[in-house]
């Protein structure tokens, strides 16, 4: 890929008859399925009125580069990307070409407001969704305020080469005991911190910290999959329901999302980066 002449990554939206071609992270799929990722960023762009087509290209540290090669001057290719913790690093690439998630990454954004019906079909069917919608709202509430300072922590040390979790294993600090909902394992970060002693990979600024939600700034694998298991655990003890898998919930909440309702932060984050293309 990185081989090809900047003309010729520049052309590649004619074989696709599409406006732009987007490189975003995540797993390539082979034939006809797509990542989840593909999902997501398709939603934004086709919802916004572009035609494009999604291309999953691997982590961060293989699209990154492709970022900074855009910046030199190709047309007609877009390099999305997660947030991570690169703003409050100062790692922001500043182009019209290159996009971010609002949050730390798209299962963040998907996270912070979802069509609640589609998901909660996938688990159970009742009329009484919006008790189980409320119940839900004092969770994700919960679950935001909760996750502030496991936010904080992850920022400190995320520069170590050492992490305080397994990002590949998001279950890995997730605990999913029956009969209550689920809960990050604080104490293992925690416990792991000490094992690595005194570090800081930069300042997070005391009215950052005030005002940081945790849903949008934590490692959006682990909130999607707490929010998963929420649901797993809310509708368990319903009458005929169903056993859900995790990537045709997060397919859901992705192919439905809500991305053209203003007043969301969410969605004017998305707004207004398409208007500089």
């Amino acid at each position: 890929m990185f081989t090809r002449t900047n003309a010729g990554i520049g052309n590649e939206n004619l074989f696709h008859d599409v406006d732009f071609v987007v490189y975003c992270e995540g797993k390539a799929v082979d034939g006809e399925g797509s990542s989840l990722d593909e999902m997501f960023w398709d939603r934004i762009f086709t919802e916004s009125g572009k035609s494009v087509h999604c291309k999953s290209m691997g982590g961060k540290s293989v699209v990154r580069p492709l970022a900074e090669k855009v910046v030199e001057g190709i047309s007609n290719v877009i390099v999305a990307m997660d947030r991570d913790y690169d703003e409050w690093r100062g790692l922001i690439i500043d182009h019209p070409q290159v996009f971010y998630t609002y949050g730390y990454s798209w299962e963040s954004d998907v996270m912070l407001d979802f069509q609640f019906a589609p998901a909660l079909s996938l688990f159970v069917t009742t009329t009484h969704r919006p008790v189980i919608k409320s119940d839900f709202d004092t969770f994700r509430s919960g679950l935001s305020q909760s996750l502030r300072r496991v936010c904080a922590l992850d920022y400190k040390y995320i520069g170590h080469h050492e992490k305080l979790f397994d990002r590949q294993s998001p279950m890995s600090i997730i605990a999913a005991p029956s009969g209550r909902e689920p809960y990050v394992k604080a104490a293992i970060m925690l416990s792991k911190a000490k094992t690595l002693g005194h570090f800081q990979t930069a300042q997070l600024p005391t009215e950052e910290y005030r005002t940081l939600c945790g849903v949008r700034s934590f490692y959006g694998k682990v909130v999607s999959r707490l929010v998963f298991h929420w649901f797993a655990y809310r509708t368990k003890r319903i009458s005929g329901s169903r056993r859900a898998v995790y990537e045709a919930f997060m397919d859901t909440l992705a192919s439905s999302l809500d991305v053209a309702s203003v007043g969301h932060p969410r969605n004017a984050h998305y707004a207004a980066a398409i208007a500089r293309l």
